[in-house]
């Protein structure tokens, strides 16, 4: 199970490297790791495009892949005291019990609220999910929901801490959790 890990953490850095990441962003709990490279681009009139890749990987050997496109108001700072942004997420990897491969295709944003601080900070909601008719594979569904509190400790450097619901309804109907708990983590611009 490791070195399908690897290798899809190996093919990650590859694909993303080559389009100048500029977000390298790693969450963890007891229970898994995640490693997201994204890059963002201005656009006009404040919008953004974003887009990465990432790969999980979790105590019970599930391995998750997905690749990501948002559109978003948020500026090059930040904190805003009020930012969306709206896309889309390929998900696609194994599940080590029951044994089941996924394949989906998520709609869903995040709303950020702004705390005026010292230390620029947010409180972030996150939802994607995907219909029966976007998912293939040994599942019906993909729901990934979160909500954390980050701050820009300096410039480029930001921290976080949450809680995240991240599972696949397998096609007998029972719910698989790739990621249920708490989580830490750091994002690192450049």
């Amino acid at each position: 199970m490791f070195h399908r890990f690897a290798l899809t953490a190996s093919l990650t850095l590859l694909l993303i490297g080559s389009v100048q990441a500029t977000e390298l962003e790693l969450m963890v709990s007891d229970k898994m790791g995640e490693l997201t490279l994204a890059h963002t681009q201005l656009r006009d009139q404040g919008q953004n495009l974003r887009f990465g890749a990432g790969v999980l990987y979790n105590e019970d050997s599930d391995l998750m892949g997905n690749a990501f496109l948002q559109i978003s108001n948020r500026g090059r700072d930040r904190w805003q005291p009020l930012s969306f942004s709206v896309g889309g997420k390929l998900y696609g990897g194994e599940l080590d019990r029951p044994d089941e491969s996924v394949a989906a295709l998520a709609l869903g944003g995040d709303v950020g609220v702004g705390i005026p601080a010292q230390v620029p900070m947010a409180v972030v909601f996150t939802g994607y999910i995907s219909p029966n008719v976007t998912t293939s594979g040994d599942t019906d569904r993909i729901t990934e929901l979160m909500v954390r509190l980050e701050a820009e400790l300096t410039r480029g450097a930001h921290v976080f801490a949450g809680y995240r619901q991240f599972q696949a309804r397998s096609s007998d109907f029972r719910n698989v959790r790739l990621d249920d708990g708490p989580h830490a983590g750091v994002r690192l611009n450049f």
